[in-house]
């Protein structure tokens, strides 16, 4: 529509001033009416929830206790440790020493 054309054939500062009004006018309502759809969806959401009848809780499970690690499997991992540490600061793993390894 206005492609190609001049700021004089746009009739100077007063038409692009309206034709970027025009724009911003047009932005906001469109993000007007978004809002108000996702306020009405929400709201035909709540009320369908509270038609509907609450299934029934499902039994809880019963916690079971994690089994214990391997003592191996954590020496292996406290070695890997230690050598990443040790090569990282330029020596070997015998003259490192990991006080305390944290798992997350």
């Amino acid at each position: 529509m206005f492609y190609g054309m001049t700021f004089e054939q746009l009739g100077g500062w007063p038409g692009a001033l309206m034709i970027a009004v025009c724009g911003f006018v047009v932005v906001f309502l469109v993000l007007a009416v978004l809002a108000l759809m996702i306020t009405i969806i929400s709201k035909v959401v709540g009320v369908i929830e509270r038609k509907l009848p609450a299934k029934a809780a499902a039994p809880a499970a019963k916690p079971v206790a994690a089994p214990a690690p391997k003592q191996e499997d954590d020496e292996e991992i406290i070695a890997v440790i230690t050598a990443a540490v040790a090569a990282e600061m330029g020596t070997t793993p015998d003259q490192t020493r990991l006080t305390s390894v944290i798992k997350y």
